[in-house]
C-alpha cells in the first residue's frame, strides 16, 4: 500500500514537471518567434531610421551655416530675418528627432524590450 502511495505520488509529480517543462518550451519558442517577428519589422524599419539620419545630419549642417551667417551679420533686418529662418530649421530638426525617437521606442517595443542587453525571460 505505501508503495502503491509512493509511485502514484512520483507519478503525479512527474506529471507536473514535464507539464510545466512542456509549457516553458512552448512559451520560449512563442518568444522566440516574437523576437523573429520584431526582427523582422525592425528590419523594415532600418532604412527608414537610415534616411532620417541622413536628413537630420544634413538640418544639422543647414543650422551651423544659418549660426555663422547670423554671427556675422550687421544690418538689424537681415539678422531678424535669419533668425526667424533659423528658428523654422531647429523646429524641424526638433520634429525629426523626436520622429526618430518614436520609431526607436516603437522598435524596442516589437523586440521585446532585447534592446540595450535587456534579456527576456
Amino acid at each position: 500500500m505505501r508503495t502503491r502511495n509512493m509511485l502514484f505520488g512520483i507519478a503525479i509529480a512527474t506529471g507536473l514537471f514535464v507539464t510545466g517543462a512542456v509549457g516553458q518550451h512552448e512559451e520560449h519558442h512563442k518568444d522566440q518567434a516574437d523576437t523573429k517577428t520584431g526582427g523582422m519589422m525592425a528590419g523594415k524599419m532600418m532604412p527608414q531610421m537610415m534616411m532620417g539620419q541622413n536628413e537630420t545630419g544634413k538640418l544639422v549642417d543647414q543650422l551651423i551655416h544659418s549660426l555663422a551667417a547670423i554671427e556675422a551679420e550687421k544690418d538689424p533686418a537681415a539678422l531678424k530675418a535669419k533668425l526667424t529662418e533659423h528658428g523654422s530649421l531647429l523646429k524641424e530638426l526638433q520634429t525629426k528627432v523626436q520622429g526618430q525617437s518614436h520609431m526607436m521606442e516603437m522598435m524596442q517595443h516589437m523586440m521585446g524590450g532585447s534592446m540595450m542587453g535587456e534579456h527576456k525571460n
